[in-house]
């Protein structure tokens, strides 16, 4: 009898880390690939040690993927230029290179003006105006670094080495793990870094607990999109939108794949919330499909093992295709009832001076207009699940307003 090939190993638990720059705001949410679930890892002070200890917990059935939504490697020119500066020894690869820089002075300290970018303190804030990303774009050509990799052009990322300035910046959040990173990379750890130690499924066989990198952006359409990977795209979430995150994990919870499959999606009401959990929570779910259609997690030849690594979750789409748009449905129900409205109070909706609370989760009905709407809602503990992290009741109140400004347009 000819032997079967052994199957490639994978994951067994996926724990996909939301790192925002408030240590309050990051989620982690765990795709159990034996169970077919995605859920929500209980809420603790989220680090690097945290998360191992977390996927540590999960070693006992299989080995565990720990990924992380930032950049965990540096651009090919950036390495480069780090290799001649004489202090880091020629360190040729980001694992040779991360604990070195970090025990450098300064590294991690923010420059304000391109003038003063280095590449022993490439992190910088983007100054207010025209042409103040630009101009540290140019500060770092002049010293032979592009600071973007590839795979950062392919997806559209921003630059790592931005901290603030322009939206969606990733470098306060780079600087907080890699400070954690750089000392752990010894020859003795308890994890592997993907993917500058090996493919994949190498590292899975050969190690406990794996590192890698994720990018929300080129998981959406992964979770979300139907038909083979060569046709799908990049596909663009307008995720700071309360109603356009309802939407997209509605329609998550019923695509083919999830009922195919039988997966459960476990704290949707969380994931709705704030985009910090809705991250976390799709890229989970993306990344279980992959493993469940026993899909590439990252595409042929898009991976540079020593020098500028990759993104899991980029082998489900073609990154070659034009990206479209998370559209919501333009039909809408008459009347509609609220989630989670009991259907006693249901009747309250057809008075125009009775308003539900919009607060995904709650319940309340406000009798004869908004009367009483400032306390609840600058109350923690009424929505403990809705922008807990915003303590002060005025700020609340802003949030709110911002938010649900159909609301106050309804009487």
């Amino acid at each position: 009898m000819t032997p079967q090939p052994r199957p490639a190993p994978a994951p067994q638990a996926i724990l996909c880390a939301d790192w925002g720059k408030n240590i309050r705001k990051r989620a982690v949410f765990v795709a159990d690939v034996f169970s077919r679930s995605v859920r929500r890892a209980a809420p603790r002070a989220w680090s690097l040690a945290t998360v191992l200890e977390e996927a540590n917990t999960r070693t006992g059935c299989g080995p565990v993927l720990a990924t992380f939504d930032l950049p965990l490697s540096a651009p090919a020119s950036y390495l480069a230029a780090a290799a001649r500066v004489p202090s880091w020894g020629s360190a040729s690869t980001f694992i040779d290179f991360l604990p070195r820089a970090c025990s450098t002075p300064h590294f991690f300290e923010i420059t304000k003006s391109p003038l003063d970018w280095r590449v022993e303190q490439p992190f910088f804030a983007v100054p207010p105006g025209p042409g103040g990303l630009t101009a540290y774009f140019e500060a770092a050509t002049k010293q032979g670094v592009d600071l973007l990799r590839t795979i950062d052009r392919t997806t559209r990322a921003k630059t790592m080495f931005a901290t603030s300035g322009i939206p969606g910046t990733v470098g306060s959040s780079a600087c907080d793990l890699w400070r954690e990173l750089g000392p752990r990379l010894t020859t003795d750890r308890e994890f592997a870094l993907w993917p500058f130690e090996g493919d994949l499924p190498t590292l899975l066989e050969s190690h406990a607990i794996v590192l890698g990198e994720i990018y929300p952006r080129a998981a959406y359409a992964t979770a979300l999109l139907d038909g083979p990977p060569s046709e799908r795209p990049r596909l663009a979430v307008a995720k700071t939108k309360p109603e356009v995150r309802r939407e997209f994990m509605a329609r998550l919870r019923q695509t083919e794949w999830v009922r195919q499959y039988e997966v459960t999606i476990e704290n949707v009401i969380e994931a709705e919330a704030n985009e910090d959990d809705f991250d976390a929570c799709v890229t989970a779910a993306a990344l279980l499909r992959c493993v469940l259609e026993e899909q590439p997690l990252t595409p042929p030849g898009r991976v540079s093992d020593q020098i500028e690594g990759g993104i899991l979750g980029t082998g489900t789409i073609n990154l070659d295709l034009p990206e479209k748009t998370f559209a919501r449905s333009r039909q809408k129900a008459r009347n509609p009832r609220p989630r989670h409205q009991t259907a006693a109070a249901a009747p309250a909706r057809h008075n125009p001076r009775n308003l539900a609370c919009p607060i995904p989760g709650c319940d309340m009905v406000f009798s004869g207009g908004r009367v009483g709407w400032d306390g609840h809602v600058g109350s923690v503990r009424i929505h403990p699940q809705w922008h807990s992290t915003i303590d002060l009741p005025e700020a609340r109140r802003r949030q709110f307003k911002t938010e649900f400004p159909e609301f106050f347009g309804s009487s």
